[in-house]
């Protein structure tokens, strides 16, 4: 079955690296469109190496991962769009074997096996992944796992999804300019099929040590528990959410009671987001 497919890089001050994934993508798939989607604004691209290994790059000048992911949906031409991080090395099977998954109509999404730079990988690798409770308030990740399943979310650096369910759930909320923004769209897209995790579809995943949006630790557990707040408000069935957060709430005041603020603020925009959602719709309807 031949699927025509895009690829989305997003990048943070780190058009070099970026470039550097592109290429080795160019060497597996020779044809494949491969946009760069640049949120920093650089003025040091090389533009001749764009044009050797015929790439597309968006220069966009604002911070916000989900802004720069919807461009490059918008830029696709491709049936499926693939999303890289830029420090992803990807392998000669990491497209084809996400590919080969959409040979069933059912599946809408797909994600691949990572093994980040310092990973301990068990003996035992035939595990549960990509999974959430009913409540939002536990991840199962290990997406070094070689079994495989249908998940609740993707992993975020190497992941794939039909753009026109894409097209239906308008695309990555850009209120999670970082971190959730994955999991909230799994959760969006699983109404519209299911999401395979394909282990042969292995790369590895350097976690460059500098550039990108670092922030430091504790700006980065503020934005962390606000963001997750905003995904329990806007996708945790009301008011089974206020239990979600109050458990939340209890690990918080433990571990960072600092960002408590920033959990309440998180939430109670994501219910907000969710209410006007909701009218709209009846909006709609009566007309």
């Amino acid at each position: 079955m031949n699927i025509t497919a895009s690829v989305v890089i997003p990048t943070y001050n780190r058009p070099q690296l970026a470039i550097k994934a592109a290429k080795i993508i160019r060497s597996f798939h020779s044809h494949i469109q491969i946009t760069i989607v640049d949120q920093f604004g650089s003025s040091n691209i090389d533009l001749q190496q764009i044009n050797d290994f015929n790439l597309k790059y968006i220069n966009l000048n604002v911070e916000n991962t989900s802004i720069a992911k919807n461009r490059g949906i918008k830029e696709s031409d491709g049936k499926i769009v693939f999303f890289f991080d830029d420090d992803l090395e990807i392998t000669k099977d990491t497209i084809s074997e996400q590919l080969n998954a959409y040979t069933d109509p059912q599946v809408v999404a797909t994600s691949g096996r990572v093994i980040n730079d310092g990973d301990t990988i068990p003996k035992d690798t035939q595990v549960s992944t990509g999974r959430m409770n009913g409540l939002g308030t536990k991840f199962t990740q290990r997406f070094w796992s070689t079994k495989e399943q249908i998940i609740d979310f993707p992993y975020g650096c190497n992941m794939s999804f039909r753009k026109s369910t894409l097209n239906s759930v308008k695309g990555f909320d850009e209120r999670l300019p970082k971190i959730f923004e994955e999991i909230d769209l799994g959760k969006r897209v699983s109404s519209h099929g299911v999401i395979k995790f394909m282990p042969k579809a292995l790369a590895y995943h350097h976690k460059a040590p500098s550039g990108g949006t670092r922030q430091t630790k504790i700006n980065h557990q503020k934005m962390l528990y606000r963001y997750y707040g905003y995904y329990l408000g806007k996708n945790i069935t009301f008011p089974i959410s206020i239990l979600s957060l109050m458990l939340r709430t209890k690990t918080i005041l433990t571990e960072a009671p600092f960002a408590v603020f920033n959990l309440y603020n998180g939430y109670i925009k994501g219910l907000l987001k969710i209410l006007s959602s909701h009218a709209t719709t009846a909006g709609s309807n009566r007309k």
